[in-house]
């Protein structure tokens, strides 16, 4: 199991094949470039920034904040009524 130092240590291909393996994919977010797709592994956070037209994933970045999660949270429907 690696932390999030090690992870970092890795190249582009290992952290994919990595996450591939180990992560858990939690949501997706879109900008107007890029579809972002948010995993959890072991104790933090990482983000794949894809761009779909080329089938590409430009860059991994990683978090172990909570704070960063905000922009995933108007994506969750909660229904309280029932």
């Amino acid at each position: 199991m690696l932390n999030l130092k090690d992870f970092n240590h890795l190249t582009h291909l290992e952290k994919m094949v990595y996450l591939k393996k180990w992560g858990t994919y939690l949501a997706i977010r879109r900008t107007n470039v890029f579809e972002i797709k948010l995993y959890y592994l072991h104790n933090f956070y990482v983000e794949l920034y894809c761009r779909p037209a080329y089938g590409t994933c430009e860059y991994i970045g990683n978090f172990q904040d909570t704070t960063m999660l905000e922009p995933y949270l108007n994506k969750i429907k909660l229904d309280i009524y029932s």
